[in-house]
């Protein structure tokens, strides 16, 4: 069992807006009302969009490509570590077979590994090392 202070340490250092934990006769819930990160997330994404107009057009098909491969989405919210023990990140064009483990999320100090759904070529891989993923997040497009 974690402490209250581990448990505060988690939230703060994961940026969480909501947090709630039962272990036994142990219950603590956190919340907290933050929207920066949102705003932050969408003010990037637009900011490129507007500075060149040819290209524009071009993007929604980008966009629609990215998505005609199967979706990897984080199974749940944690920090996303690209290498898996010794191997290697798996990089845009990688070969992958259904069952490989693509990467780990650590959540509450526990590697969750992320494994393929299917097999396939991986066409992009939306997420950097380190980053902070939301539940159902896209990590990878397999194609």
């Amino acid at each position: 069992m974690s402490s209250l202070k581990e448990y505060g340490d988690l939230f703060l250092r994961l940026n969480l807006t909501e947090l709630s934990v039962e272990e036994g006769d142990f219950k603590i819930q956190m919340k907290r009302e933050n929207s920066i990160k949102t705003e932050s997330v969408k003010v990037v994404e637009t900011a490129p969009v507007q500075k060149e107009s040819a290209p524009t057009s071009a993007e929604p098909e980008d966009k629609a490509e990215a998505v005609s491969g199967t979706a990897v989405n984080a199974p749940l919210l944690g920090i996303f570590y690209a290498t898996v023990g010794e191997k290697k990140a798996i990089k845009e064009g990688d070969k992958v077979s259904e069952g490989d483990v693509l990467c780990t999320i650590e959540a509450m100090k526990m590697m969750n590994e992320v494994k393929a759904p299917v097999s396939g070529v991986v066409k992009k891989v939306c997420v950097t090392d380190g980053a902070l993923v939301e539940y159902k997040q896209t990590l990878f497009v397999i194609e």
